[in-house]
């Protein structure tokens, strides 16, 4: 029964330790996977905004009523990519976290190689978060002028 007691102990202490590290596994997996879907949106986000500045040129639209919808489409196209790259800012502010945890744990776990990699992920979490306000200043200056076009 005491040799069970210790299996059993040592299972609990093995599994709980393992969970506990935040330097490998499941969580940097994990928080992997999710920094690089947001630079996966990021890039969709670039696209989409691309895709609308190119309705920037409406010469090409003979009737003032069609100039016109279609500038109040590209206003409304811009308001809902606007709101969906504000949540990714967010996003991109949880994955440099989740990144300095990591850091921090892999330091405390005196794993420098790993350590240095997630302060590297955490870095490219910041120049994302740059970008996406970037973005956002392009999407309001884009915006502006499209309203301009209106009067």
């Amino acid at each position: 029964m005491m040799k069970y007691n210790f299996l059993i102990l040592f299972f609990i202490l093995l599994t709980s330790t393992a969970q506990a590290s935040y330097c490998s596994g499941k969580n940097w997996q994990d928080t992997y996977q999710f920094y690089t879907l947001n630079i996966d949106l990021l890039n969709t986000h670039i696209d989409s905004y691309n895709a609308l500045l190119s309705k920037v040129n409406l010469s090409d639209v003979d009737e003032d009523e069609q100039k016109s919808l279609d500038i109040k489409s590209a206003i409304n196209a811009l308001d809902e990519l606007n709101i969906d790259v504000e949540i990714l800012a967010r996003k991109f502010d949880n994955a440099e976290k989740l990144w300095q945890l990591i850091s921090k744990h892999c330091l405390d776990d005196d794993e420098p190689d790993y350590n240095n990699k997630a302060i590297e992920n955490a870095r490219g979490a910041e120049i994302g978060r740059t970008e996406v306000y970037d973005l956002l200043s392009k999407i309001a200056s884009l915006r502006i002028y499209f309203f301009k076009l209106l009067n």
